[in-house]
C-alpha cells in the first residue's frame, strides 16, 4: 500500500476501535494508550521513507554533478599534458 493509504486505514482503525468501544461502554484509555503509538509509528515510518526518497534523488544529482565534473577536468588536464608533450617531442 502506498504510505497515504496506510496512515488513512491506520486512523479509520483507530477511530473505529475508539467508537466501538465508546458505544459498548468499555474503556478506551487501554484502547489508545496501545493503539495510539501504533499510529504514530506509522505516520513516523511514512514521514521517513518520504525524506529518504527525496535526499536520496538530491545525492543522485550531487554525485551525478560531482563525478561529471570532475571527469571533464581530468580529461582536460591530460590532452592539455598529452599536447605539451607532443609539442615539446624532438621527433
Amino acid at each position: 500500500m502506498t504510505p497515504k493509504l496506510t496512515q488513512l486505514f491506520a486512523l479509520v482503525v483507530l477511530v473505529a476501535g475508539f467508537v466501538f468501544l465508546n458505544v459498548r461502554g468499555q474503556d478506551t484509555g487501554t484502547y489508545v494508550a496501545f493503539v495510539g503509538p501504533v499510529v504514530a509509528a506509522i505516520f513516523v515510518a511514512s514521514r521517513l521513507d518520504q525524506r529518504t526518497d527525496a535526499q536520496d534523488e538530491v545525492l543522485a544529482k550531487i554525485s551525478h554533478q560531482t563525478n561529471g565534473v570532475l571527469t571533464e577536468r581530468i580529461q582536460t588536464a591530460v590532452h592539455a599534458a598529452l599536447d605539451d608533450r607532443e609539442k615539446n617531442s624532438p621527433f
